[in-house]
Order: structure tokens, then C-alpha cells, then sequence
């Protein structure tokens, strides 16, 4: 339960309150904002917390780490390029053993400074530990509070190839801030270590699942990635598809080479199979040879060959629809635990990540345009209100439409909400006739 009372104080820190009795403080406010020098303000905080859980505040400032005791740290509003001595002090507790948590506290005029971080320390893989809260008041930060109190066990961002099969090919990253995600990622990483070696990621259109089977390989450490998309190989011709997945020997068909097939390019790692409710057909039934016995034979072969890889599938469609689309004794073969990615609408931390690490990369590129540097409230708003269907992809769509609008206009520093909404309109209608085949739409 969180306490709502008030609470008695004592004066704190460089005339900041702290509340009693003077035991290590759970929460500890790192700021530079004048309205937290008064006992009134510091209540708004204390009042969120656990009952019987106290917080502090210090000036931001050289040294005031070295005797920090909090589970939790506040950074309230320090700007996102002076934050590297905190979160620095934050991943080395951590590497104690510890589970201390910052909580990065921004307005929404910060967003691309913000962005620009967040992929510095994700390049320099020291990104962990890490909340996200936007707030334009302090008691706006204060209301949102407890909602972040839960402390942070994986890291922050996945560092995804933008082509994991071909080399030296450029990274993105995929953001894991909102504790929804955090579970997930836990889960996966449960599957990797146990021997977990089929898998169906249930998750909406953008949704990130390419990544999130990316993780499951970089956990597994074996092997090769191997993506097939079912939907679009699947032609109908058990031949072909017997080739793109099994291999085929030379001369198992006039002119023909010897292939490896997806299984065994991929070895002892993973073959991840996207848009696997068009598994039917022809791709079913390869499939069930390869899944009945754990063995596969290539395409015009005299002998079979184990199975050693992973098999993760992917879809965008409910598991209703996939127990619907096939006859239910094939679908059992398939012996896949689930995995379902949460829909964007319920990842407020990773909508923050996603919008400041969109406007931060779309900046970089401007020459002569002046580049957004965050939002206004009302655009802000409009983003957090909207269902999101398309989840990522929609949204990154929504904020290049606005940021190219307000750019080439001259609109500012800052994306307005008529600019969001025309985003909005091209990319997320609220309407739309595919919205019912989707996962959890």
C-alpha cells in the first residue's frame, strides 16, 4: 500500500527535509530545483511511498553519491548530458549485488537530449538500472511516482543488427524500460538457460518480436539467427520449401547445386520463423517431419539429419486464430511454449525511450532544418491516449511524419499536437479493417 498521510520532517541536506526516523532513505531525490528547498514539495514525494519508507534530497553536485544508501534514486530534471556520474554509481552498485534503481525524471522539452543518452550509454553497453518518467511539474512526477517503484532486474536495451544475418551491418536498439518487458525479457532469458528450445512470440504488428528472438540467440550463445518468413516463402511447393528450410544435395533437381537449408545454417542457434500463421500447407508439412522426431531430411538426400536448432515462431494473430487457421493435431505438434510481447499502449517507460530515441536520430541527420527537441504536453498527451496498433513501427512513423512537418515549416523546437495528429491520421487510423486479426486487438 502506499501512504498518503502526512508525515513528520526534519531538515535535510543543503536545507532540503527529510522525513523520520533517520533509517536509510528508500527514495533519494537528486536535483536542482528550487521548488524542492521547501517542506512542502519534498512532501508530495514522501507521500508516495511505501508506508513506514522515507526519501531524501540532495543538491546535484560533485560527491554526493559516495555515501548512497537509497534502493531508489530520483533525477529530477538534471539535464540527460550530466548524467553519466549517477548512472555510473548505479551500475556499479549493481554490480555488487545491489538492485539500486534511477529514475530518470525529464519534461517533455528534453526528450531528444534524453534520446541522445540513452543511445551513448546503450553503444557503450552501460545501460541498466534505469526508469523512465516524464512529468513538465513536479507534481506530476510526484502523482507518477509509484508506478515506478519497482526496481529494474534486466538490462535496458537490446542491441538489435539492423540485418542479423548479414556482417557488420548497423545496430538499432530495442528498448526494455517499462517492467511489462522487463518480465518478458526475464522469461526469455528462463528459456535460453533451461533448455527451452521452442517458442511462440505472440505480439501485435511492430511489436518487436524479431528482437525479442534475437535475445533468446544472444542468451543461447550458439550457433547462428536464422529468420524465415513463412508467409511470403510459402508458395505452395513442398520442393521449395523443403529447400529454404531442410537444404537440398546436389542434383535433387536438374542443374542443382547443394544448399543448406535454413535448420542447418542455423546449427545448434536459432531458426526463427516469422509469420507462422501461414504455417499450412506445404510449410506444415515439412514441418511436422522435422518436429515428430526432431530430424529433417534435405531435399533429394538418402539419409536425415538431427535437428540440433532452435525453432521460435512469430505472429502477429491471436492464438485463437492459430488454433482455428490449422487442423488442432498439427498444431499440437508444435509444442511451443508462448510468449507474449505487451502491446505499446501499456509500455509508458518504453514510449518515452521510443519518442526521445526517435527525435534524437532524426535530429542528428538535419543540416539546414533546426531539429525538435521534444514535444509540447498536448502532443505528448495525444502519444500516451493513442491505442497504437502498429505499436514501435506506428509510432516511430507518427513522430518522423511530424518532425519532417514542423521541420520544413519552421514550426520551432518543439512537435505540436496538430502535427502529431496528422501523424496519427497517416499511420494509426483508429479505424481500420486489419485491426481484428491482430494479437490482443
Amino acid at each position: 500500500m502506499f501512504g498518503i498521510g502526512t508525515r513528520k520532517t526534519t531538515p535535510g541536506f543543503d536545507g532540503f527535509h527529510t522525513s523520520e526516523p533517520q533509517t536509510a532513505p528508500y527514495l533519494t531525490l537528486i536535483t536542482n530545483d528550487l521548488l524542492l528547498r521547501d517542506n512542502e514539495s519534498l512532501a508530495l514525494f514522501d507521500q508516495q511511498l511505501p508506508e513506514g519508507q522515507r526519501c531524501t534530497a540532495v543538491r546535484f553536485g560533485p560527491g554526493i553519491l559516495d555515501t548512497l544508501k537509497s534502493d531508489f534514486l530520483l533525477s529530477l530534471y538534471i539535464e540527460p548530458a550530466q548524467l553519466d556520474e549517477i548512472a555510473d554509481k548505479v551500475m556499479a552498485l549493481r554490480a555488487t549485488g545491489r538492485s539500486t534503481t534511477l529514475i530518470i525524471a525529464i519534461r517533455s522539452t528534453q526528450l531528444a537530449e534524453l534520446g541522445k543518452w540513452i543511445d551513448k550509454r546503450a553503444l557503450e553497453k552501460k545501460l541498466g538500472g534505469v526508469r523512465l518518467l516524464l512529468g513538465n511539474d513536479v507534481t506530476a512526477v510526484a502523482k507518477a511516482l509509484p508506478q515506478r517503484l519497482v526496481l529494474v532486474q534486466e538490462e535496458n536495451v537490446i542491441r538489435m543488427p539492423l540485418n542479423p544475418e548479414v556482417e557488420d551491418t548497423a545496430y538499432k536498439n530495442f528498448y526494455v524500460f517499462s517492467p511489462q518487458l522487463q518480465k518478458l525479457v526475464a522469461r526469455i532469458r528462463d528459456f535460453a538457460d533451461n533448455g527451452v528450445t521452442r517458442a511462440y512470440l505472440l505480439g501485435g504488428p511492430g511489436s518487436g518480436k524479431t528482437s525479442l528472438a534475437f535475445y533468446y540467440f544472444l542468451v543461447r550463445a550458439k550457433g547462428q539467427f536464422v529468420a524465415v518468413n513463412l508467409m511470403s516463402e510459402n508458395t505452395g511447393d513442398k520442393g521449395a520449401v523443403k529447400s529454404l528450410l531442410c537444404g537440398h544435395v546436389t542434383g535433387a533437381f536438374p542443374g542443382a547445386g547443394a544448399r543448406s537449408g535454413a535448420f542447418s545454417h542455423a546449427r545448434d542457434g536459432v531458426c526463427f520463423l516469422d509469420e507462422s500463421h501461414g504455417v499450412n500447407g506445404a510449410v506444415m508439412e515439412v514441418l511436422m517431419e522435422a518436429l515428430d522426431s526432431n530430424q529433417y531430411l534435405p531435399f533429394g538426400a538418402s539419409s536425415k539429419r538431427p535437428l540440433t536448432c532452435a525453432l521460435l515462431f512469430a505472429t502477429n494473430r491471436s492464438w485463437e486464430h492459430l488454433q482455428n487457421s490449422v487442423n488442432l493435431d498439427e498444431f499440437t505438434r508444435l509444442g511451443a511454449a508462448t510468449l507474449e510481447v505487451p502491446e505499446l499502449m501499456h509500455r509508458e517507460e518504453d514510449m518515452i525511450a521510443v519518442v526521445a530515441g526517435t527525435l534524437a536520430r532524426l535530429g542528428a541527420r538535419c543540416n539546414t532544418w533546426t531539429a525538435a527537441t521534444g514535444l509540447t504536453e498536448d502532443a505528448w498527451k495525444r502519444l500516451r491516449e493513442c491505442r497504437w496498433h502498429g505499436n514501435v513501427r506506428a509510432m516511430v512513423r507518427v513522430l518522423e511524419t511530424a518532425f519532417v512537418d514542423t521541420a520544413a515549416r519552421g514550426g520551432g523546437n518543439l512537435l505540436d499536437i496538430a502535427d502529431i495528429d496528422h501523424g496519427i491520421k497517416l499511420w494509426e487510423p483508429v479505424t481500420h479493417h486489419s485491426h481484428a486479426i491482430y494479437a490482443g486487438h
